[in-house]
């Protein structure tokens, strides 16, 4: 059974309280008990003395047996005597005759003829103490005018018996006196310190636990106020600091709850949350009704089956599987089946999120109606410029070499209208996932720094949240490089160094290749003059060129990075080289690498279409410098991008 802390105090000090008032009791009892045996004991030897000496002074003057007697009954009239007797030694009675009333009786008898002095402390059958000693007598020359013994030799001996009762009476007033004080006094100690400790223990703790009940009911406005001037005074006010700092951390957060549900309503994709335990949407924003046309109500609750067409719900399904397997999103097309019955294409991003043990999708629906519309238009106008093509090869028939090549090249330029449209949507895309990112970023930087903030450094935790604090710092500026090389356009050109543009394209070609094999050696001029140019696109061509080093080297090997000044023909040049330990550039196509559409590398699936170095060699064109390529006698291909150094201050 488990006590109360205070029943275990009021049980602990009454334990030892009256260990400590039963401790005394007994060498009260203990010290009482000796001190009347050595007063009775003490009495009875004084008595001894005085009658020895008494019977010594009677025996020098000539008195006889009847002087002795009559010294014997004196004493024996003596208030608290309770026993006199003379006991004669063996020369005595030799010499004066044997006496039956003078004859050893006990131990103690015989054992003062033989010289000792015994002493004890008996209970008389009356039931009081009585403390005896028997007093030996010696012989010495006073002696032998009367006796025929020898000096020293035990002549006798006088046992004298005193009663201990009325000392007996006074230590047992003294002993009810001491049990009634300490009596009181325990019982007074204990109700002190039983006051004390509700007072000055108990109490605060009740506070401190009342104030930990409100607390875990989420009342952070709750004070426990203790006041009392020692340690708990200071424990109460750590507490109420800790319920101001959870209240203060509370509002925070759910200002910031606030915030970002503003966001996810305010967000233009549709984003919904789905109990994959239950497989139906259980959050919604309003994008969501919008885009699906049901009300709230009506969309919570419904599952997959009652928004996707059956004969696109194992597509699907097959997405879902693999979004849990993966424990991340993939691209999914599908076609939504709104209220009124129309479908509308969307494009379709999910996560895997967990809250409170559950797993949740969060599946995020981007409308892409217009995209849609606008491949078809671009389908449909080549297939007016087919029809138109044909229809002019069939009337000219002298020129139809000329014209096939023209329908080649038609053809091509299809191709490269489509991918171009894809690249264009898909950094879209990119760049609203990435401005998206930059909130919730913003959120945890706001929060870090708070954190701390109310953190000391000695704490274990400042060093973790210094370390949550610079991972997204690094991320919020990977996301503002992604976004800048995503929308190149919207700076447009401005002095740049080329130094910048570098790294700043590494730091997005590094995640990308964390996990191969790949070394990034650098050289960079730190004097090398800024150039005119838009730093998304130039971003753009030395991703392009590390891209394409990658793959030469087949995840393994090192990418050699270097810029420098260089002056041709009276004007200035910035260089960047860029060389790769990879097998290089086959002789018979290097003058068809900066073609568009050219590749080495096996085409398919939407990647290497050939447009990379075509669209580098674009750029750097339209900002008058020039891109060469070759290769490198220690091995692998060697790219120079050589940029016009801007001259205006």
């Amino acid at each position: 059974m488990r006590l109360k802390l205070s029943n275990s105090f009021i049980f602990l000090i009454g334990a030892v309280l009256l260990a400590g008032i039963t401790t005394l009791f007994f060498f009260d009892y203990r010290s009482d008990t000796l001190l009347l045996e050595e007063m009775g004991v003490g009495e009875a030897r004084k008595l001894a003395n005085a009658i020895f000496d008494q019977l010594h002074t009677s025996m020098r003057l000539g008195g006889g047996r009847l002087e002795n007697r009559a010294i014997m009954e004196r004493f024996r009239k003596i208030e608290g005597i309770e026993e006199i007797r003379v006991i004669h030694g063996s020369a005595v009675d030799s010499e004066y005759g044997m006496e039956d009333d003078e004859l050893p009786v006990d131990a103690l008898d015989r054992a003062a003829l033989g010289g000792s002095q015994p002493e004890s402390v008996t209970r008389s059958p009356s039931g009081y103490k009585v403390a005896r000693t028997v007093m030996p007598f010696l012989y010495d020359k006073s002696c032998m005018k009367c006796h025929s013994g020898r000096i020293g030799d035990v002549s006798g001996a006088v046992s004298v018996t005193v009663s201990m009762k009325d000392y007996e009476s006074i230590i047992w007033s003294h002993r009810i006196k001491f049990f009634v004080w300490g009596g009181g006094i325990l019982l007074a100690t204990s109700l002190s310190v039983l006051l004390l400790v509700h007072r000055r223990l108990l109490e605060p703790l009740d506070k401190l636990r009342r104030g930990a009940v409100e607390l875990a009911h989420g009342r952070f406005d709750y004070r426990v106020g203790i006041a009392s001037g020692d340690e708990f005074e200071e424990l109460g006010k750590a507490f109420d600091g800790m319920a101001a700092s959870l209240s203060a951390v509370s509002e925070d957060l759910r200002e910031l709850g606030g915030k970002y549900s503003r966001l996810v309503d305010m967000a233009a994709d549709a984003i919904l949350l789905r109990d994959l335990e239950t497989g139906l949407y259980s959050e919604v924003n309003q994008a969501a009704l919008v885009l699906s046309g049901y009300s709230r109500d009506e969309l919570l609750g419904k599952g997959p089956r009652d928004l996707f067409p059956l004969n696109k719900l194992s597509e699907y399904n097959l997405a879902v599987r693999r979004w849990v397997h993966d424990e991340k999103g993939y691209l999914h097309d599908a076609m939504v089946l709104k209220k009124d019955g129309f479908l509308v294409p969307v494009e379709i991003a999910a996560s895997l999120i967990e809250i409170k043990g559950r797993q949740y999708l969060q599946e995020i629906w981007r409308d892409i109606s217009e995209r849609k519309g606008l491949e078809e238009t671009i389908r449909r106008q080549i297939g007016v410029l087919e029809e138109m093509v044909k229809v002019r090869t069939s009337e000219l028939g002298s020129s139809v070499k000329e014209l096939e090549e023209a329908y080649r090249k038609l053809q091509s330029s299809e191709q490269m209208l489509i991918q171009s449209a894809k690249l264009i949507s898909l950094g879209e895309m990119g760049a609203g996932i990435a401005h998206e990112l930059n909130s919730p970023l913003a959120g945890i930087l706001s929060i870090t720094e708070v954190l701390l903030s109310r953190t000391s450094k000695e704490d274990r935790n400042y060093f973790l949240f210094e370390k949550i604090r610079d991972a997204a710092v690094r991320s919020k500026y990977i996301i503002l490089d992604m976004l800048t090389y995503s929308r190149p356009t919207r700076e447009g050109f401005a002095p740049i160094y080329l130094n910048e543009c570098i790294r700043a394209t590494l730091t997005i070609f590094t995640s990308e290749v964390k996990t191969k094999s790949i070394e990034i050696a650098e050289k960079f001029d730190p004097e090398l003059p800024k150039v005119l140019g838009n730093k998304g696109q130039l971003m753009e061509v030395v991703l392009n060129i590390l891209k394409n080093a990658r793959d030469a080297m087949s995840g393994s090997g090192t990418v050699f990075i270097s810029t420098s000044a260089i002056e041709e023909n009276g004007k200035p040049f910035a260089v960047a080289e860029f060389r790769d330990t990879g097998t290089g550039i086959p002789d018979g196509v290097k003058d068809q690498i900066f073609d568009p559409f050219f590749t080495t590398k096996e085409k398919g699936g939407g990647h290497n279409i050939g447009l990379g170095l075509s669209i580098s060699h674009s750029i750097i064109k339209e900002h008058g410098g020039r891109i060469e390529a070759a290769n490198s006698p220690e091995g692998g291909a060697v790219f120079r991008v050589y940029l016009p150094v801007y001259m205006g201050g």
